[in-house]
């Protein structure tokens, strides 16, 4: 029986925290968002989390938001309980976007396999973990239900920190005797995990060996990212056009970047552009900064190289937005922010330290404290998006505390912040085009 529940549960009752895994193919392109929420009253008690109640919660909040603005392009993943499956929740979003990663407790009877097959026809497509297919459940005598549910079955997220490579074998053994999956490989740590499970017929990937990509793998910087620095610094300088123009001319890509740049966002009007000193007067200094700093996180055709630009404008806009709360907002700082969250990670892309980035740039001493010690508001806001991107639910509600911003308001400027990201991305991707 399906059972209806409240649509009042929502963000402006509810205090859910929220964070998203990005999910890769093999080729390093993130295809899907893994959805990860806890309620602040779980994390402040220590307790497991109804997660019925705060998936609902997000659900809700995801309608309100659109799909698009908080998944972009890519699909989601939503853990789902037995509460949650057996409800018309789910209904009110777009079966097509989004997988339903069954959670180990879930009873694999002949009541789930029927509501399964409903939810296949709507066209979800399902995930399974693979606890749900090992010992525990053979205990209980499931077995028998989790053969006859294995074909409904699209993806097999696997835990390679809990699973050992021969209990792995076996498992991909059993299963493809029943059905096809494609399989899921959670906790990738090193490129040696990567290869190895790609060996073994894993086809998507997630864990810290993406989250902290180094992409350059010399240390030293290349010629285009060693320009952009140096006009970087010299926009932080304050350096007018004169100084400026010669650096663009030197460098065609620039050059044309900056052309493209001008045309996509609309400044123009209906100039003609038809000079490198007329598009830098007509962008102007702000956002030529903004685009600058983007670029060096910018690598023609790698994929890691985009879901890392997209990672740093994410936590830009929401250290920008969260610099704007009412209990934080001073004049001038959410310029500053902004800044900040483009250049935290910098390192990971030049392949030097982060002092040795901010020898390039003329930044204020409270700026390159907050980056190099996190000291200072700005600190105390890179500390809370570090916590965001790992998942560190109690660092989060620590972190925000501290800074008295409720959980509700934090989640709300998440959303808001991957919807702008999703949109840049997008004007990105056509001015590459």
């Amino acid at each position: 029986m399906i059972a209806t529940t409240e649509s009042s549960a929502d963000l402006s009752t509810s205090e859910i925290f929220l964070a998203r895994n990005s999910v890769f193919d093999s080729s390093g392109r993130v295809i899907a968002y893994e959805m990860l929420f806890r309620s602040r009253e779980s994390v402040d008690e220590g307790r497991p989390d109804d997660l019925a109640t705060s998936t609902q919660v997000i659900v809700n909040s995801m309608s309100h938001f659109g799909l698009e603005g908080v998944l972009g392009s890519a699909d989601g993943f939503i853990h789902v309980t037995e509460k949650l499956l057996m409800s018309n929740t789910l209904e009110i979003l777009p079966a097509q976007r989004i997988i339903l990663e069954i959670m180990p407790d879930v009873s694999l009877n002949s009541e789930m396999l029927k509501r399964l097959q409903e939810l296949k026809t709507t066209g979800f497509r399902i995930a399974l973990v693979d606890s749900s297919l090992g010992d525990a459940a053979e205990s209980k005598g499931a077995v028998e239900g989790v053969d006859s549910i294995l074909p409904l079955i699209d993806i097999i997220k696997v835990n390679l920190k809990t699973t050992s490579p021969e209990d792995i074998l076996r498992l991909i053994e059993r299963v493809r005797l029943l059905a096809k999956p494609i399989f899921w490989a959670t906790q990738v740590k090193t490129g040696e995990d990567l290869a190895a499970c790609k060996a073994q017929g894993f086809s998507l990937f997630s864990g810290p060996y993406f989250s902290q990509p180094l992409v350059m793998r010399s240390k030293k910087p290349q010629a285009l990212q060693v320009s952009l620095m140096k006009i970087v610094g010299l926009l932080f300088k304050d350096e007018g056009i004169a100084t400026l123009e010669p650096l663009f001319k030197a460098n065609p890509d620039l050059t044309l970047g900056l052309f493209r740049l001008v045309n996509s966002v609309g400044v123009a009007g209906h100039l003609q552009i038809s000079s490198v000193r007329q598009a830098l007067v007509t962008l102007g200094q702000k956002q030529l900064l903004q685009w600058m700093l983007l670029l060096i996180y910018t690598e023609a055709g790698n994929a890691a190289t985009s879901e890392l630009q997209r990672r740093v404008v994410n936590r830009a806009r929401l250290i920008e937005l969260l610099s704007q709360h009412e209990d934080i907002t001073q004049p001038g700082l959410s310029d500053q922010a902004f800044v900040v969250g483009l250049l935290s990670l910098a390192h990971k892309v030049t392949g030097q330290t982060m002092e040795e980035v901010l020898k390039h740039i003329h930044l204020a001493e409270h700026l390159q404290n907050a980056l190099l010690h996190h000291e200072g508001i700005l600190g105390q806001l890179l500390v809370l998006t570090d916590a965001i991107e790992a998942a560190d639910f109690s660092r989060m509600e620590a972190s925000r505390s501290h800074l008295g911003i409720s959980a509700q308001s934090l989640t709300d400027l998440q959303l808001q912040a991957i919807a702008w990201t999703n949109e840049l991305d997008r004007q990105m991707s056509s001015m590459k085009g």
